[in-house]
């Protein structure tokens, strides 16, 4: 979840829920979409089916949903996860902190809408 939709290409602005946190609080998806991230060695990786939450005052990264999308997560001695893509890549790694949440810094792409039109025929030159 992000509230970061200047990240999100291929949306779905159809498919519009809540989601639901501690203590009951709700907030709206407004969109969901795909994120291009660029991992330490400059490749990219997508995690698609981002859902783009407005009112988020942080971005969270969903287990259990990354792992139904075909990647592997790897909690290893209480101190460290790694999470690949399906092909074996590493994603990304964290250190537990001290709340002991894992705290990821993702450099994602912004998107821009490019556009590339061919056109043969010589009436258009």
């Amino acid at each position: 979840m992000t509230c970061h939709r200047e990240w999100l290409t291929n949306f779905n602005g159809e498919k519009k829920s809540k989601v639901k946190f501690a203590k009951n609080s709700t907030l709206k998806v407004e969109e969901i979409g795909d994120v291009v991230i660029v991992r330490q060695n400059g490749s990219k990786a997508v995690i698609i089916s981002v859902l783009f939450v407005l009112e988020m005052k942080c971005n969270l990264l969903n287990i259990g949903q990354l792992v139904q999308k075909g990647f592997t997560v790897v909690v290893g001695h209480y101190d460290h996860i790694e999470v690949f893509d399906a092909n074996k890549k590493l994603i990304l790694r964290s250190k537990l902190s001290k709340n002991k949440t894992f705290q990821v810094n993702l450099e994602a792409v912004d998107v821009r809408c490019l556009a590339i039109v061919e056109n043969n025929e010589e009436s258009w030159l």
